[in-house]
């Protein structure tokens, strides 16, 4: 079984595809809030779309694996012009970071809850939001803003790789979205998590307002980096 460990740290703002051509929904799973340190932090995304276009993407794992599906189907886009359109969906990724922040707010039933977990961050950390519907409880949203040190990865296996947009052809098609979608909600209904045993501190960050993330940090198509210091105690 093949597995990549693609570096996104420069990339993951155009890499990673928060909305679907074709209505396709994409899941999150977050780890236990008792557990979370300042450490390596680890976001499984389900059905997400992700481009290929990008040498910095497709080479590193064409030079580990020369026969992944990504080589067969790079041959069926033209890769060097700069309009090429090229996604693959993965069925399960994890996004890998250290983190030193993490800003949540979840959506059920028309109501908002909060967690945060702060614990400030230097010049030069990067922030990340990913954003879906939540993979354990039902029916319920999740935004996630998360603000890493060091690099930013991208973990998945081979065979989650499934093609989905070469140039203009989309091989999941907007029914066969509709299907996969009802068929990944009844999976989740039938888990029955309990969404109030979550436990968390209601803390609403104001880094939910863009106003004021924009203070902090700047934003550009390839990542977010802070230009100023937060230190949460102040």
């Amino acid at each position: 079984m093949e597995r990549y460990l693609l570096d996104i740290t420069d990339s993951y703002e155009r890499f990673i595809c928060m909305s679907s051509g074709v209505g396709l929904r994409h899941y999150i799973t977050f780890p236990e809030i008792c557990t979370w340190g300042n450490e390596q932090f680890a976001i499984t995304l389900e059905n997400i779309e992700i481009n290929m276009s990008e040498d910095i993407w497709f080479s590193p794992i064409l030079n580990q694996n020369p026969n992944s599906i990504i080589a067969s189907l790079i041959k069926e886009v033209e890769i060097s012009e700069p309009e090429c359109i090229f996604t693959v969906v993965l069925k399960r990724a994890r996004v890998l970071m250290d983190k030193r922040c993490v800003f949540m707010l979840l959506e059920k039933g028309g109501e908002k809850y909060y967690h945060s977990d702060d614990s400030g961050f230097d010049v030069g950390d990067k922030y990340i939001l990913l954003a879906g519907r939540s993979a354990d409880y039902h029916d319920a949203m999740v935004w996630l803003r998360i603000i890493a040190t060091g690099r930013i990865f991208l973990e998945f296996d081979e065979f989650d790789i499934i093609a989905q947009s070469i140039d203009l052809n989309n091989n999941i098609s907007i029914e066969s979205a509709k299907e996969l979608n009802k068929a990944q909600e009844l999976f989740i209904e039938l888990k029955k998590r309990d969404f109030n045993a979550l436990h968390l501190n209601g803390v609403q960050s104001p880094f939910h307002d863009y106003t004021y993330f924009s203070r902090y940090f700047n934003y550009s198509e390839n990542n977010n980096i802070a230009i100023k210091s937060y230190n949460s105690k102040e």
